[in-house]
């Protein structure tokens, strides 16, 4: 396009220089365009396809639905074809070689994006348009407007998800052997371009081919979601309250705060997913991989809730309530149990010439708390930090 606007500003220039006048372009209207038929296809050999050259220009991205599936851009094409119809002689009409004419005037090409969302029809809708018209039946048409169109979603890895959406056209009422699009030499531009705040261009696929016996022309783009904002908002809070939620096992037990901590991070969590829920697609096919994450993260909480009331009632159990072999194994044997360390202490000593034995080492319920503290302390966040990273690696 920026090729076209200075061509067409030389030709303003050198217009002036051949003194080009308004009753140059009156008479020229005159003899050309008076008797001139655009609903007959401009094209000398009726058995052969009009070639249409295209260019397409991005101007923003307006709008993405991704539960509607549905974008919507405001674009434009450039259009190029020779209108067998129309040409003179520049020196007739003080060598004026083009003029700018409604587009309405002349046959125009009935560019029609078929994936519509709404209305099938002309892609210029009812804006009106100029076209560039040179003397050897050359014409520049630009034309352009709000689009939407169909396109499939993928979310499951929202917030950090690319979508790449597909706009085809075709002219409709003219099959192949009628009219044929083909790509300009520079197909695809973005120098008008504003950019989105939530979804960033990334890349374009354009190309031509046949489709039903009609010229298509199929043009797609990739966009990816700007994802700071729910990285703030929502990520980051999920990973905290998942790494938060285990510390309730550092907690004593006499204190007696852990379960109301646990209780309410749980609490926090439900209230939090709910506040966030609007902001996640809501879309099954697929599902976001992050919801599922909130999900788990919010069993586990529940889980441990119920552990840190188990854990607690074994600490407050009467010591004369027998300790069967399972739990000594948890109050003695584990590396972090209270009592692992008596147990090596007393060895020791039983291997040293001289000094007796104390023999076995008595478990209470306060042992066997503590051991089971650290050891779902553990797992907690072995079953957290997975659930993580095999997020982060499936998102990216």
């Amino acid at each position: 396009m920026s090729a076209i606007f200075v061509i067409v500003l030389a030709m303003l220039m050198l217009s002036k220089t051949n003194g080009q006048d308004l009753s140059n372009v009156k008479q020229l209207y005159t003899d050309v365009f008076a008797n001139h038929q655009k609903e007959v296809l401009p094209k000398v050999n009726q058995s052969t396809p009009l070639q249409i050259s295209v260019t397409i220009y991005l101007m923003t991205i307006t709008e993405f639905d991704e539960v509607d599936e549905t974008i919507v851009i405001l674009g434009g094409m450039g259009c190029s074809w020779n209108d067998a119809g129309i040409s003179w002689d520049p020196t007739s009409y003080g060598n004026k070689i083009y003029t700018i004419l409604p587009s309405e005037k002349i046959w125009t090409p009935p560019i029609t994006l078929i994936n519509a969302v709404d209305v099938l029809g002309p892609v210029q809708g009812d804006t009106k348009t100029n076209a560039y018209i040179f003397y050897d039946g050359n014409v520049t048409w630009p034309l352009g407007g709000v689009m939407s169109a169909k396109c499939t979603t993928d979310i499951s890895k929202f917030p950090y998800d690319s979508q790449t959406c597909k706009f085809q056209f075709l002219s409709w009422g003219l099959e192949e052997r009628e009219l044929v699009l083909n790509l300009a030499s520079d197909p695809f531009s973005v120098q008008f371009f504003t950019p989105n705040s939530n979804w960033n261009f990334s890349s374009y696929d354009i190309r031509t081919f046949s489709w039903n016996g009609y010229s298509t022309l199929q043009f797609s783009i990739t966009i990816k979601r700007a994802s700071l904002y729910y990285s703030v908002m929502v990520v980051c809070p999920t990973i905290l309250f998942g790494l938060l939620n285990p510390l309730v096992f550092l907690l004593p037990v006499e204190s007696g705060e852990r379960i109301g901590l646990a209780m309410t991070i749980l609490l926090s969590y439900a209230i939090f997913l709910t506040l966030v829920s609007a902001a996640i697609p809501a879309s099954s096919n697929p599902m976001c991989i992050l919801l599922i994450v909130m999900i788990v993260t919010i069993v586990i909480s529940g889980i441990i809730v119920v552990l840190a009331i188990y854990v607690s009632s074994l600490y407050y159990r009467d010591d004369k309530m027998k300790i069967n072999a399972f739990w000594k194994f948890i109050g003695l044997r584990l590396p972090w149990s209270k009592t692992h360390n008596k147990i090596a202490t007393e060895t020791v000593s039983c291997e040293k010439p001289g000094i007796g034995c104390s023999g076995d080492v008595n478990v209470t319920w306060q042992d066997v708390s503590h051991g089971l503290d650290v050891l779902f302390l553990i797992v907690s966040y072995i079953l957290i930090c997975v659930l993580i990273g095999v997020y982060f690696i499936i998102v990216r």
